[in-house]
């Protein structure tokens, strides 16, 4: 497979409403927790959650994630065609939504008409399809952008992300297994229910070079895998999905040491195992200047958009020299997919 690059990206956070300012506020480690009385248990406990504010307030969560996406979207492709403004036979995006399997909007369903008239602004065949893998999603994006480049180097593929917790339907499911988090009513472990949405424009490495294009970083290694016990299930959780797909995404770089890991932990304890059992499979010894990223404690559980949203700091990171490369991205779903990567600077 080609090597991917990275020449465009752009993201909404309930910490910032495009990537530098999500990633700023993620280094100096701000968060952006509330409690509001539009989200309550069944005993009538507001829930925390971190919700993207000054956008679109007043609208129900499907229509104001699918204005959000628009915007971010529209940003992106306007910022990316600035420097060649011509329009290219066809315009591909992989969305990834949530797992048909956990309640609630998936949010395709609101945010295909929105996206499907942006991209329609540059080519006369917007082509979208949605790829529900949850948190997992967007590697699971990267490997059919790769293979659409593969047959077509000059492919204009975009990786995206939109997804809310902040859904009713959700949080009670999440709720009914006491796994939110939230000090009103003496839970102190447990995830914050966030939201967010995130593109990136992907190419292949040689061609957006040759073009004239800045990349921003480029795709090193990429796994995939599932977890045959995962959270949803009621089976005991063998932590292998995650393992293998790290194994995947690192045997690319074996001489290289890893510097940063940007991982979509939520606070949840089986989680951190999962992690834990990775770190421990993956690496043979632990190290020290190694720093595990876990941005969820600055803007939530965000869903599908984990992962578009944590390559997006990391590649922040990169460009503006306060990370060093290789950088491991990691992301596993509550139904079983499990997604890696590793992003280097550009070359």
């Amino acid at each position: 497979m080609r090597t991917l690059a990275i020449t465009g990206a752009s993201c909404v956070t309930a910490v910032g409403h495009d990537g530098p300012p999500t990633a700023a506020s993620v280094r100096a480690g701000i968060s952006r927790f509330a409690e509001y009385d539009d989200y309550r248990d069944e005993n009538d406990n507001p829930i925390t959650v971190a919700r993207i504010r000054g956008i679109h307030d007043s609208w129900d969560t499907p229509q104001r994630m699918a204005g959000v996406a628009a915007l971010c979207l529209e940003k992106l492709l306007d910022e990316y065609f600035r420097q060649d403004p011509r329009r290219p036979p066809q315009i591909h995006l992989f969305l990834g939504v949530a797992s048909e399997e956990r309640p609630g909007p998936r949010y395709e369903e609101s945010s295909l008409f929105p996206l499907r008239g942006i991209i329609g602004k540059w080519t006369d065949k917007p082509d979208i399809q949605a790829i529900p893998r949850g948190n997992a999603s967007m590697m699971y994006a990267l490997e059919q952008a790769g293979r659409l480049i593969d047959s077509n180097p000059d492919a204009v593929c975009i990786v995206g992300g939109v997804d809310s917790l902040l859904r009713t339907s959700t949080l009670n499911w999440f709720e009914k297994d006491c796994r939110l988090k939230s000090a009103s009513y003496g839970r102190h472990q447990g995830l914050i229910a966030g939201e967010a949405v995130g593109f990136m424009v992907i190419g292949e490495h040689a061609g957006a070079k040759q073009a004239d294009r800045p990349i921003l970083g480029s795709i090193a290694g990429l796994g995939l895998a599932v977890e045959p016990a995962p959270r949803a299930s009621s089976a005991l959780g063998r932590n292998s999905g995650l393992t293998e797909a790290c194994h995947a995404a690192l045997s690319g770089v074996q001489k290289k040491t890893i510097r940063a890991v940007f991982s979509d932990l939520n606070g949840e304890n089986s989680r951190a195992r999962e992690w834990g059992m990775a770190e421990m499979r993956c690496f043979d010894k632990p190290d020290e200047s190694r720093r595990l990223w876990t941005p969820a404690n600055c803007y939530g559980d965000i869903g599908a958009a984990s992962g578009v949203v944590l390559a997006s700091i990391a590649m922040q990171g990169l460009v503006r020299g306060w990370l060093q490369s290789p950088i491991l991205v990691t992301c596993s779903d509550d139904h079983g997919p499990c997604g890696a990567l590793v992003l280097e600077s550009a070359k």
